[in-house]
């Protein structure tokens, strides 16, 4: 179990508790996935809260420590799949009738920023950061990501976010309107259920509409073609090998 369920009234907390690193597998991702179908689904919930409950952060995008093996035929088979429910979650909240909001702290990165993009709104505790490290370990953005940076933030700066390997501290995502509330990382659960609580107060039916007026075509179907041949690249995988390596010195 890897997501813990906590619930206020019409409110629906999913923490996702991974020891470490939040880091997204594929029994996390299937449990998110589950999660999320299950609250759009509960008729006496409104408002679903995704958030972290380790001091770690949000998470570290996809684990791609334990989606890769010695067989390049397997790893692209195993990161394939994840990225594809990774985007059936990013699809999922996009067209669930619920009012979703991301509480983000720390790294966000990768698939996990994607997850986050798709929500209607994010608040951010102080130190919060985003990456999207696809381009330097050679996988693809196919999990929506692309598609939400270019309705958020316009061309220029989804090209800024998408293909420079920066990092994207708080305040340029808060100055480029990725954020709605920033607040301090011991206020962030409790803001996100004050915005949630004042949103319940609102006409459920209109917020819907209103929500699935604005993410009308905002998806692009999932990118398989493209996926497969950047995964069954031979400089994909020394990328990878390498980015994994770096990453596990790091820690």
């Amino acid at each position: 179990m890897f997501i813990d369920i906590k619930l206020h009234k019409d409110v629906c907390f999913l923490y996702l508790n991974k020891a470490g690193t939040n880091s997204l597998d594929q029994n996390l991702l299937d449990e998110l996935y589950t999660k999320v179908c299950w609250a759009s689904e509960h008729s006496h919930i409104k408002t679903v809260i995704l958030a972290s409950s380790l001091p770690f952060g949000f998470s570290s995008g996809l684990d791609l420590s334990n989606l890769i093996d010695a067989q390049q035929t397997i790893f692209a088979k195993n990161i394939y799949n994840a990225v594809y429910k990774s985007y059936k979650i990013v699809e999922l909240i996009l067209q669930s009738p619920k009012i979703f909001i991301a509480a983000l702290s720390g790294p966000v990165i990768g698939s996990a920023a994607s997850i986050a993009f798709s929500c209607d709104f994010r608040i951010a505790a102080k130190g919060t950061w985003f990456w999207l490290p696809d381009v330097l370990y050679g996988g693809l953005l196919a999990d929506g990501g692309v598609n939400l940076l270019e309705r958020l933030l316009g061309n220029s700066r989804a090209f800024m976010f998408a293909l420079t390997n920066d990092r994207i501290n708080l305040d340029d995502a808060d100055k480029w309107g990725l954020i709605y509330k920033t607040v301090q990382r011991s206020q962030l659960d409790e803001t996100a259920l004050t915005v949630a609580k004042r949103l319940c107060g609102l006409s459920f039916k209109t917020l819907s509409s209103h929500k699935e007026i604005i993410n009308e075509s905002t998806l692009s179907s999932f990118r398989k073609e493209q996926l497969t041949e950047i995964l069954t690249l031979e400089e994909t995988h020394k990328r990878l090998q390498s980015y994994i390596k770096k990453r596990g010195a790091a820690e």
